[in-house]
């Protein structure tokens, strides 16, 4: 009876979801017998409905997780099917995860339906109801009206109420049967929250399968990115519980999974790192099974601290091998009040098309780098204790540098690193010592590209003035290793563009009357922009310019109002400072996704990044291997990648390796983006 009245339902949900494939993804899956896998759903709604449909051959178990690995939804009913909404507060895309268990001894061939939900979708739960068990579900209903439906599978009685949000009943039914239908009237335009109370009168668990359709809704259709499904994980081998428990070395056979209980007294960091040679995927959970940690990179290393419940609790570590050979993985399991001072420097193995984790503990600010063998691309992310990232480099080569700020006490810092070659690449670790973090020399060289000019240091002393060699606008000479001054007389807010003859490099600097400084540039060009505002009506600046080669430099001082600003950017000498880089593939929804990027950080730009929000990699960096984006200067470009997506999500690295980051701007409706 169950497996007749309830698959039946499973498939009219399914299908119903299935039939709008505009925005729904819809992609099949297959799980080995006693085996395991791991979907990745990329959402990018506020709710998603999500379906999945076994071939009916085995029991699947489910278990839904949030971006940050929390459980939010299990299903360990005896069939092979799942139906529920997501919840995304806000919105943004983001990635929940789906594990998938097949009980049986044969494969399973499974569909997962995902489609945004919107005010006129049908919303199809299932809930598993246990003996002799009351649960209160919450449930939507938007539009004027709604129409409930909730059905169990046959075995037992259950009666149910149903409550609005302010607590009042406005439906009941306490028949001998186990489903009832509802009639909601009356119902505000925007969605109102409703709880349904399901009380199971039998001794074993009813299937409930929970449908509310709603009236008088909205048909506008979602007008953001469309989800998407993918395989994140998949096991084809054994799961086994390891015959030793505690710190020590393990061996995960390959495409099979492993459990280690971890018995923990007392705070407890816990390091795992495999052997090199492939994909491990990591769960924590607690003693009642809870998940209290889960990672799924491509990384065969993972860390996080245990804080046992009382003083002391059994923590279970799942370890999934992800490859076709072996992995001899370390569990260590160390005390944090005992540990030393700085860690992580070192030579490290990056295999290919796989990543490694490297723990950097810093108990002042400190100056890391990393340095690949030079065999392949290496991109890098580091992460805050919190979890936030505080550093990345997506470029083509196999380094990074930056400094790490602990705040005045030890730290950890994780950097993960993936090589995108296809053969292994050596890395090498090294903090270069303490240093001021509000002062770093050496950032902006440090950050500059392969390739590209390399951005100046700038001096420790203050840029020399020179002789007065004119005032205003017009040609001036500056030569070799001299420097020279000129008079900027305004009486208006102005923008003012300076231009050398490109035979050497030229700094800057402009002071105001007062003798304080209001712009300066020092990199490795004789151009340079700057927009200022006299104070009391007129003032006169003094620009000082200083040529660092060992020929003259004739350079030109031009005006422009600033309401003018954009347009004399940077044509005064297009051939010195223009950046030329191909569009993305063009959309044809018809959409204008010509936007104008603005470098308003007050130094030179050595990275910018842009990709549709829905995406969860960077990409390439657009300025390619030879260009900067000046300060001040202004970058025309088309964002389309060929999608209908609105929302794009931008990033910029500057000279002094400051790291900027604008989420879910809408390119369709913008006209520009500015980095300050």
């Amino acid at each position: 009876m169950k497996s007749v009245r309830t698959s039946a339902l499973a498939c009219t949900a399914m299908l119903a979801l299935a039939a709008q494939p505009a925005n729904a993804a819809v992609d099949q899956y297959s799980v080995g017998g006693s085996a395991a896998v791991s979907i990745a759903l990329d959402v990018c709604s506020a709710e998603s409905q999500l379906a999945v449909r076994g071939d009916g051959g085995t029991d699947l178990d489910f278990v839904l997780r949030d971006p940050s690995g929390k459980e939010v939804r299990a299903d360990q009913g005896i069939d092979d099917y799942l139906s529920t909404v997501i919840e995304n507060p806000g919105g943004e895309c983001a990635t929940f995860a789906l594990d998938v268990s097949n009980l049986g001894e044969e494969a399973n061939d499974f569909t997962v339906v995902l489609e945004p939900i919107t005010e006129s979708s049908t919303r199809v739960e299932k809930f598993i109801i246990q003996g002799s068990e009351t649960q209160n579900l919450a449930f939507k209903a938007c539009g004027t009206g709604a129409q409930v439906s909730a059905r169990g599978d046959g075995d037992t009685d259950l009666d149910f109420i149903i409550r609005n949000a302010d607590g009042a009943v406005v439906h009941e039914n306490a028949d001998t049967t186990d489903e009832t239908t509802a009639e909601l009237a009356g119902l505000l335009s925007d969605c109102e929250k409703f709880e349904i109370e399901v009380s199971n009168l039998g001794e074993v668990y009813n299937a409930l399968m929970l449908v509310v359709e709603p009236k008088g809704a909205d048909t506008a259709p979602f007008g953001g990115t469309a989800p998407s499904t993918r395989l994140a994980s998949g096991l084809t081998g054994t799961t086994r519980l390891a015959e030793n428990e505690g710190p020590g070395e393990y061996r995960a056979d390959a495409n099979s999974s492993i459990t280690v209980n971890l018995p923990v007294c007392g705070t407890r960091r816990l390091a795992v790192r495999g052997d090199g040679d492939t994909d491990l995927d990591f769960i924590v959970t607690d003693a009642v099974g809870e998940t209290v940690h889960s990672d799924a990179d491509l990384s065969d290393a993972t860390y996080v601290t245990l804080n046992p419940g009382e003083a002391c609790e059994a923590f279970a570590l799942e370890v999934s091998n992800l490859g076709d050979v072996y992995n001899d993985f370390t569990v260590a399991l160390d005390d944090p009040a005992g540990r030393g001072g700085a860690s992580g420097p070192g030579e490290y193995r990056v295999n290919a098309q796989l990543a490694t984790k490297v723990m950097l503990r810093v108990c002042s600010a400190t100056r890391v780098s990393a340095r690949g063998d030079g065999d392949t691309d290496l991109d890098f992310t580091v992460t805050d204790a919190s979890g936030d990232t505080v550093h990345s480099d997506f470029d083509m080569t196999d380094q990074t540098s930056f400094t790490l700020d602990p705040g005045g006490e030890c730290a950890d810092f994780q950097m993960e690193v993936s090589n995108l070659g296809d053969v292994y690449n050596v890395l090498t670790v090294a903090f270069d010592g303490e240093t001021n973090a509000a002062a770093r020399p050496n950032s902006a060289q440090a950050s500059s590209k392969p390739g590209a000019p390399t951005l100046a240091v700038r001096p420790s002393a203050p840029l020399p003035a020179g002789p007065l060699v004119g005032s205003g606008a017009g040609e001036y000479r500056a030569d070799a290793n001299q420097s020279v001054s000129v008079e900027l007389a305004l009486c208006e807010e102005t923008y003012v563009s300076v231009v050398g003859d490109g035979d050497t490099d030229l700094d800057f600097v402009i002071r105001s009357s007062r003798d304080a400084e209001v712009h300066s540039d020092y990199d490795l060009t004789d151009v340079t922009f700057a927009t200022l505002s006299p104070s009391g009506g007129c003032e006169t600046f003094l620009l000082d310019v200083e040529n660092l080669g060992d020929v003259y430099n004739v350079f030109t001082v031009s005006y422009a109002g600033a309401s003018s600003a954009a347009a004399a950017d940077v044509a005064a000498n297009a051939e010195a400072v223009a950046v030329e880089v191909p569009a993305d593939t063009a959309s044809t929804d018809g959409n204008n996704r010509n936007i104008a990027i603005l470098n308003q950080t007050g130094e030179a730009l050595d990275f910018i990044y842009w990709s549709n929000s829905a995406t969860l990699e960077w990409g390439a960096d657009r300025l390619g291997d030879s260009y900067t984006l000046a300060r001040g200067q202004q970058w025309n470009v088309n964002v389309s990648d060929g999608s209908s997506a609105c929302l794009f999500d931008f990033k910029a690295v500057t000279a002094s390796a400051r790291e900027i980051q604008m989420t879910s701007i809408n390119v369709c409706e913008v006209t520009s983006v500015a980095f300050e």
